[in-house]
């Protein structure tokens, strides 16, 4: 037997706790990189905050000073914004995803002088850089080396559809959603090796896509099944894929309180009309109707060309020195790759057509969300073919891939210079923005359609998209002078009829009324109408009808002859309850199966 020394046994203890403080030194390293050049990617808008000259910066800036407000005064989840739209309200967030608005609230406290919000959405925009490139790290170090999965994780934050994000289009909820990315696949690939309680990390990222941004779900829908068909090996495929299935479905239910008003109620806004003109998919197709909107559509064709050619050389250089689950893997996502792309041409418009809801997406390019976790993922794989020495003979795969990755950011730093005024001095649009925030305009398509100059839109005339914010702006301006010329400037105005009327409380969803009408009278109140707000007179057993006027769609009631003190609530929809309970019941489900599978787990050890 050999003799073992005391010393040697207690190096022999020592080792596995020196071997993670070392992993946790190496991981905190590659964080701290991870986090340095997110930083250094949003330094603009950390200092000056979402670019005005952006897409939709102003419009999410708007939503989230509005959120953010009634948030932070006891409205736990803001749907109606009772300010926004120039005090008529607006029902926005019964449609938009609000989870990137209630983590960008945890700022508020700290930007006291920044009442609409562009730098708070700002330095969220630079946290969710950051956040999504540490995600990116932690799935990507599953499938290769950490090294690898660093450098990757650096190029995800820095992709040219990525940056765009946040200083071309201003599309915060999207941007947001390249957090969620990476997590969905780091617990996919968890579920394909086996891993206990994987299945509730992916319900619980997935959950957070849907209320984040749906377009991306669309967009991302086949991809977590395929991928762990492809990790899982033969004996647990089917396993794997019914686990990821019902994680998915739990993910869904758990939205359910966003997602139920959001798809059940559109036909209370004008989002069908953002199906025509401009916003229409058939007119963003690769390579089509080149004589519209050149400039924007080269610039796209040479985006993904760019990226296309970068996923090719990636996956050239990463076919040496790996195995055969790893060349699996590279085909994977060479091949989802390269179906981002065939669904941005004119080629998949028959898939367009037979799924329907993929036009709810409006721009083929969005795909770009895909072909850039599909070139991180390779290019993580192919760094890591690189570190074991690759042949000399792919000498020119690497140096294609490196020149088209130096030019995207030189690319992103000019376009980026043309969006704040602090760089680019535009008088007529900085008037613009500054007059839509001045009022609080919210994006047309939002507006509940009972206010019948928005009904009566002509969004066709959208293809003129240079036009069209001047007219959006000058329809708005006629609504206010319609309201203000009929005594509505305070909250609520006697329409037909002699009395008063006086506002005793107003909060969100909720508008108190003291009436004096001794003949009966018409009352409106400087808000629009939608079909969930009730009037009940106090000490008064009916409800009063409401409903809109004409022809703004404003709230309006008739009250009998005599005073009344009358509440205003708008209530929940029978969507808006069904919601409710589906998330209720799915988060009772999975914090069930998560104990029942902890005690299992103990049990099994215990044995």
């Amino acid at each position: 037997m050999p003799n073992v020394s005391g010393r040697t046994i207690e190096k022999q203890l020592e080792f596995p706790g020196m071997m993670a403080r070392r992993f946790s030194q190496r991981a905190g390293i590659h964080l701290a990189v991870i986090a340095g050049a997110g930083i250094a990617l949003t330094l603009p808008v950390l200092v000056l905050g979402i670019p005005l000259f952006s897409d939709d910066g102003v419009t999410h800036a708007l939503w989230y000073s509005h959120f953010s407000e009634q948030l932070w005064h006891g409205d736990l989840y803001p749907r109606w914004l009772m300010n926004m739209n120039g005090g008529l309200g607006s029902p926005v967030f019964f449609y938009y995803p609000p989870v990137p608005f209630f983590l960008t609230s945890l700022l508020r406290p700290l930007f006291a002088n920044d009442p609409h919000g562009l730098h708070q959405i700002g330095v969220s925009c630079g946290i969710a850089l950051v956040a999504s490139g540490i995600s990116a790290y932690f799935w990507l170090k599953e499938i290769t080396d950490h090294i690898s999965a660093m450098v990757a994780a650096v190029l995800y934050m820095a992709m040219p559809y990525h940056l765009a994000e946040i200083y071309v289009r201003g599309a915060f909820a999207e941007l947001w959603a390249f957090v969620w990315l990476p997590l969905i696949l780091l617990f996919t690939n968890r579920i394909a090796t086996g891993r206990r309680f994987a299945w509730a990390g992916l319900a619980l990222s997935y959950a957070l896509l849907v209320m984040t941004h749906p377009p991306t779900v669309l967009v991302f829908a086949a991809v977590p099944i395929a991928y762990v068909l492809i990790l899982a090996n033969n004996e647990t495929r089917m396993k794997a894929a019914a686990t990821t299935l019902v994680a998915l479905l739990v993910g869904i239910g758990l939205s359910g309180i966003y997602l139920f008003p959001a798809l059940l109620t559109q036909n209370n806004v004008l989002m069908g009309r953002m199906a025509t003109g401009y916003f229409s998919y058939d007119n963003w197709f690769l390579f089509s109707r080149w004589s519209i909107w050149k400039e924007d559509k080269l610039t796209i064709l040479l985006l993904v060309v760019d990226m296309s050619v970068i996923a090719i050389c990636a996956f050239l250089i990463s076919r040496s020195h790996v195995n055969d689950a790893q060349k699996k893997l590279d085909r994977f996502w060479l091949g989802a790759a390269g179906a981002s792309v065939f669904m941005m041409t004119e080629l998949s418009k028959p898939i367009w057509w037979i799924f329907f809801p993929l036009r709810k997406i409006q721009y083929p390019w969005r795909f770009n969300v895909a072909l850039s976790v599909s070139v991180a993922a390779l290019l993580a794989m192919a760094f890591s073919s690189l570190i074991r020495a690759q042949p000399a003979s792919r000498f020119i795969f690497k140096t294609i891939g490196i020149v088209l990755m130096a030019v995207w950011l030189p690319a992103i730093v000019f376009v980026t210079w043309r969006m704040f005024p602090e760089t680019n001095a535009d008088p007529i649009i900085s008037a613009s923005k500054v007059k839509q925030i001045e009022e609080s305009r919210d994006a047309p398509e939002y507006r509940p359609r009972w206010n019948q100059s928005g009904e009566q839109f002509d969004w066709n005339a959208s293809v003129n998209i240079d036009d069209w914010d001047s007219l959006l702006e000058n329809e708005f301006d006629s609504v206010l002078q319609r309201v203000s010329s009929s005594d509505l400037t305070s909250d609520a105005a006697i329409a037909q009829g002699l009395g008063q009327v006086r506002v005793i409380a107003r909060n969100p969803r909720e508008i108190d009324l003291h009436l004096e009408a001794p003949a009966g009278a018409s009352f409106q109140v400087r808000q629009f109408y939608y079909p969930y707000w009730t009037a009940h007179p106090l000490r008064e057993m009916t409800n009063i009808p409401v409903g809109p006027s004409t022809p703004d769609g404003l709230l309006s009631f008739r009250v009998p002859p005599g005073n009344h003190d009358i509440q205003l609530r708008l209530e929940r929809g029978g969507a808006e309850r069904a919601g409710l309970i589906v998330s209720l019941v799915s988060l009772a489900v999975l914090t069930l199966a998560l104990c029942i599978g902890s005690v299992r787990g103990r049990s099994h050890l215990a044995q």
